[in-house]
C-alpha cells in the first residue's frame, strides 16, 4: 500500500511539473510565470529529496526557488515601476519566439538524448563507484563535496569565476542606465510595524545558524558552502527588504575583498598544491580537510554577497534602519 501511494505521489508530482513548465513559459502575464516559476523550483526540491538527492533540493530550494525567485520579483518590480507595460504588446512575436525556442531546446535535447543512448558504456566499476572508493582521501566523508572539491574542483572554481562576471556584467549594466529617482522602492510608506522588526529580530540569528550548520555538516552530510552561502544571501535579501540594508553606488574596500574572495582562495589553494609538486588543486594527504574547509569558508561568503548585491541592484551595500521605522 505504501509503495503504490509513493507512485502515485511521484506521479503526480512529475506531471505538476510539466504543467508548471509548460505554464510558465506559455503565461501571457510576467509575474504568473514568476511566481509559477518559483512553485515549480519548490516542486523540483521536493523531487530531488525523492530521487534521494538532499544536496540538490537544499541547492534547488534556497538558489531555484528563493534567491532566482526573489530576483525576478526584484526586476519585475523595477521594470513595472520604470516602464508599465503596454497594452499594445507584440503578442504575435513574442509567440513565434517562444515556439521557436521550444523547437529548438526539442532539438538539443533529442541530439543530447541520442548521443547518450549511443554510447558504449565499458565494462568495469561505474565512476560513482570509483569517486566513493577514492573519499577517503580528500579527509571528508560526504561524497558530493568531495567530488566537487576535489575530483571536479575546477568546474567549481570556473563557476565562482562565473558568478563574479555576473556581478561585474549586471553592474555594467546598471550604470549604462540613468540614475534612479532616489527613493527606496523597498521602503514602504508605512514603515516597519512591531511584527515585522520581531520577525527580523528572530530569524537574523536563527539563518545565520543554519548556514554554519550547512557549512560546517558538508563535509559529513548534505550541505556546503553553495547552500550556506544561498541561506546567507537569504538573510540579506530579508534585510534589504526590511530596509536595515540599504544600496550604496560603490563597494568598499572589505566588500571588493570578499566578492573576490571564494575565487582567490580558491585558486590560491592550487598554487600551493603545485608548489609542494603536486598538481593544480591535488590536496597533500594530511591537509585536505583544512584545505577544503577554508576553501568552503571563502566561498560560503563569496556566494552570498553577490546574490544580495544582484538582488540590489547596486555595487555595494551597508547597514542602515528604513526611514520609518522608530
Amino acid at each position: 500500500m505504501g509503495e503504490l501511494v509513493g507512485w502515485v505521489f511521484d506521479g503526480l508530482l512529475a506531471l505538476s511539473l510539466v504543467l508548471l513548465a509548460a505554464r510558465v513559459v506559455a503565461s501571457a502575464r510576467l509575474f504568473e510565470s514568476i511566481v509559477l516559476f518559483i512553485v515549480f523550483g519548490l516542486l523540483m526540491a521536493i523531487a530531488w529529496a525523492r530521487l534521494a538527492a538532499p544536496h540538490l533540493a537544499l541547492a534547488e530550494a534556497a538558489i531555484g526557488a528563493g534567491i532566482t525567485g526573489a530576483l525576478l520579483l526584484s526586476t519585475f518590480r523595477e521594470i513595472v515601476t520604470d516602464q508599465p507595460p503596454s497594452a499594445e504588446a507584440p503578442k504575435v512575436l513574442v509567440y513565434r519566439l517562444r515556439v521557436l525556442m521550444a523547437l529548438l531546446a526539442g532539438g538539443v535535447f533529442a541530439v543530447l538524448g541520442w548521443a547518450l543512448l549511443s554510447i558504449e558504456v565499458p565494462a568495469g566499476p561505474a565512476a560513482g563507484e570509483q569517486a566513493r572508493a577514492l573519499v577517503a582521501r580528500t579527509g571528508v566523508d560526504d561524497a558530493v563535496t568531495a567530488v566537487l572539491l576535489d575530483f571536479r574542483a575546477y568546474d567549481t572554481l570556473l563557476e565562482m569565476g562565473v558568478l563574479l562576471l555576473a556581478v561585474l556584467g549586471a553592474r555594467a549594466a546598471v550604470a549604462a542606465q540613468p540614475p534612479a529617482s532616489g527613493d527606496d522602492l523597498w521602503i514602504g510608506g508605512e514603515g516597519d510595524t512591531p511584527m515585522v522588526g520581531a520577525l527580523v529580530g528572530l530569524l537574523s540569528p536563527l539563518i545565520i545558524i543554519v548556514a554554519g550548520y550547512l557549512l560546517w555538516v558538508g563535509a559529513y552530510g548534505p550541505g556546503g558552502a553553495f547552500q550556506a552561502g544561498a541561506v546567507l544571501a537569504a538573510l540579506g535579501v530579508l534585510l534589504r527588504l526590511t530596509g536595515r540594508l540599504v544600496p550604496l553606488p560603490r563597494a568598499g574596500a572589505f566588500q571588493r575583498g570578499v566578492l573576490v574572495m571564494g575565487l582567490a582562495v580558491f585558486s590560491l589553494a592550487g598554487l600551493l598544491t603545485m608548489a609542494t609538486g603536486r598538481a593544480f588543486l591535488q590536496y597533500p594527504e594530511g591537509l585536505a580537510y583544512p584545505m577544503i574547509l577554508v576553501i568552503e569558508v571563502a566561498l560560503t561568503l563569496s556566494i552570498a554577497l553577490p546574490l544580495v548585491l544582484l538582488f540590489s541592484g547596486s555595487a555595494g551595500i551597508a547597514a542602515g534602519r528604513s526611514q520609518h521605522s522608530p
